[in-house]
């Protein structure tokens, strides 16, 4: 069973350094773009998700309004939720502090790369890695599962879409960023004879400049094959110059060369026509990349192999310099006050209700409360006026959708249907004989308003419309079900053993001979006083209401005691009982005091 479509860790990294440059210097100009006196370093550690979102936007907003001249995101994350890392791209290109750096410190695969690329600049850490952004579909145990093609294309195009329009507002090479998403992407780095400005190709650009096809090398980026890569330069590499155009981090703009259009030029020759529409459709900058004929054969000239495009592009910190996506390396806060020319750095952290929520909506989490839920519910509904079960089912309830409801899985309408269920289950249980209609109606409620909380809001309840919602429908419903199964098991083993289990025996009320409350040789167990609730009484018996009867509680009739139903209205201890209808398990009373007058 797929559950949650998410970005994970991607094998293949580029295996190649380049020599490690100095230490951040004091002293050195700083861009004007860049220069900061108040800087806000906001923290993305560990998986992304929806909690993961809310608290980014949260902290960006604060930052805002604490009169940050920049923000740094510094993040270390293995990767996430699609959805959730779209979230977090959107809201730092709307960001009202337009000065945004992602460091990347040490890691940041797939969900963190989509968000290193939308900052307006990237610096690196030592040994930090960027890269890897292919969606997949996790199984509910978490194993990796095969997607279609036709499936992967839909989560594909928006990825897609998102890098190269980071690129293209900041100046990063289209085709290079391409790679870290699509398959198939095999590029050579150019640099054009007299102006120094250098691209990434494809083969066919390749063919163009050069009249022929490439001769066997070895890629620079070790792709998944597990090829070796070229040695690394004896020296340091000349900077990178501005790609595509001649965009610059600082400006966000290119400067020269380029066709002012939306379209969009796949790096993948493999890649579906229907795919590349998509991509063009979603796509607002204008691409800066110039537009190669065959009148530039001659005028580039080769300076490596990049890429075969056997794996994703994954590059370490030496490469993110080279190819011109990282700036440069900052290893600590003071280096980093160094690089705005700050005055001030505070870290702005993700808060301790946030991890709460994290925590709270972890599917483990989530199934473990399921399962108190459900059998505190039992042993409420089956020893009613115990209290105790009941409020742990209350607790367990508001632990279950009050986490949801704070980032967006839950709707009033799921709330509703849980609360609308429970209240029909106790109908049936208490007030109308059997279980009937109302009992069904009630379950179908409950867990269609819990498996409703797994699906975010806006992605189509429980119809939903797009492989994200779909993916998280079934996730629900295969924790519902685990959860459901266990909540069995454990019932049936409660029913059993409940009044031989230390703590667990006080739910059982005694009879002063030293049975349990029904009557039961000890041992005799919970289902057995169910089954044999209907020779415990007979209608005309008479007896006393030993506890509060609201509606339902606890009678003595016959020297046994048995639990009953009020047949109308709240009845007091002490009552005198008549027994009226006797239906399977359930036993109707009434006031035989109110009855005679």
């Amino acid at each position: 069973m797929t559950l949650a479509v998410i970005l994970v860790i991607g094998l293949n990294e580029s295996f190649s350094r380049t020599p490690v440059d100095p230490p951040v210097a004091p002293g050195l100009a700083v861009p004007a773009a860049r220069q900061a006196k108040n800087v806000a370093v906001i923290t993305i550690h560990g998986p992304i998700d929806a909690v993961t979102s809310m608290s980014v936007q949260r902290r960006i907003k604060e930052a805002a309004a604490a009169k940050a001249d920049a923000i740094v995101f510094e993040l270390d994350t293995p990767g996430g939720e699609v959805g959730a890392a779209l979230e977090i791209c959107g809201a730092i290109k709307r960001s009202p502090v337009p000065n945004t750096v992602a460091w990347v410190n040490p890691d940041a695969y797939s969900a963190g790369a989509l968000i290193a690329l939308a900052c307006r600049e990237v610096v690196v850490n030592e040994a930090s890695t960027l890269g890897d952004a292919l969606p997949v579909k996790l199984s509910f145990i978490g194993m990796i599962n095969a997607m279609p093609e036709a499936e992967r294309q839909k989560f594909t195009a928006p990825l897609l879409a998102e890098v190269v329009d980071s690129a293209r507002r900041h100046g990063y090479d289209e085709k290079l960023v391409q790679g870290m998403v699509s398959r198939g992407v095999e590029l050579w780095w150019v640099e054009k004879q007299g102006t120094g400005e250098r691209l990434f190709i494809d083969r066919a650009e390749y063919r163009m400049l050069f009249g022929n096809d490439p001769g066997p090398s070895s890629p620079r980026i070790v792709s998944a094959s597990g090829q070796p890569g070229p040695a690394a330069p004896s020296s340091p590499p000349e900077p990178a110059s501005p790609p595509s155009g001649g965009a610059t981090a600082e400006s966000g703009r290119g400067t020269s060369g380029g066709s002012d259009d939306r379209g969009f030029v796949p790096a993948s020759p493999s890649m579906p026509s229907k795919l590349q529409g998509q991509v063009s459709m979603a796509l607002d900058a204008p691409s800066q990349r110039p537009v190669l004929s065959a009148a530039d054969a001659g005028s580039w000239k080769l300076i490596e192999y990049v890429a075969d495009g056997r794996g994703l592009v994954t590059l370490r910190d030496g490469d993110l310099i080279r190819y011109g996506l990282a700036a440069q390396r900052v290893r600590t806060d003071e280096e980093l006050k160094v690089f705005f020319g700050a005055t001030n750095v505070s870290r702005l952290d993700r808060s301790w209700s946030e991890a709460m929520v994290g925590f709270m909506t972890n599917p483990i989490v989530r199934g473990v409360l399921i399962v108190v839920f459900l059998v505190a519910m039992f042993l409420e509904m089956t020893h009613p006026g115990l209290m105790l079960p009941g409020t742990v089912a209350a607790v367990a309830l508001v632990a279950l959708v009050a986490p949801p409801l704070l980032v967006g899985m839950a709707a009033w309408w799921e709330v509703a249907a849980i609360v609308l269920g429970i209240l029909l289950l106790g109908l049936e249980v208490f007030v109308l004989p059997g279980f009937g209609f109302f009992g069904v109606l009630g379950v179908v409620l409950l867990f269609g308003g819990l498996v409703g909380t797994f699906v975010p809001q806006g992605s189509g309840g429980l119809f939903p419309d797009t492989p994200k919602a779909r993916s998280d429908l079934l996730f629900g419903i295969g924790t519902i079900l685990v959860s459901a199964a266990t909540s069995g098991v454990i019932m049936w083993s409660l029913g059993k053993h409940l009044d031989s289990l230390p703590m667990f025996n006080r739910l059982v009320l005694k009879s002063p001979s030293g049975g349990d409350e029904d009557g039961l040789d000890e041992g005799g167990g919970l289902l057995a006083a169910m089954g044999e609730a209907e020779s415990a009484a007979r209608i005309g018996d008479l007896g006393t209401a030993l506890t509060p009867l609201r509606p339902a509680g606890k009678m003595e009739v016959g020297g046994r005691v048995v639990d009953v139903v009020s047949d109308l209205g709240f009845i007091e201890a002490g009552a005198r009982l008549r027994v009226v209808s006797v239906e399977g398990p359930r036993i109707a009373v009434e006031d035989a005091g109110r009855a005679r007058a």
